[in-house]
């Protein structure tokens, strides 16, 4: 019965892992998405 709430465990811990992991790259792919826009509006506004 340990074994089976260890395994349930680890298991839990490995998505939560998986999920905190998934947020950050999320994220990081929206911040430099937006970054990315506002340095093309700068552009086009100084160069037309």
């Amino acid at each position: 019965m340990e074994e089976k709430n260890s395994a349930n465990g680890n298991k839990d811990t490995a998505l939560a892992a998986l999920l905190a992991a998934t947020a950050v790259i999320i994220g990081f792919i929206i911040y430099w998405s937006d970054e990315i826009q506002a340095v093309r509006e700068m552009l086009e506004l100084a160069y037309g």
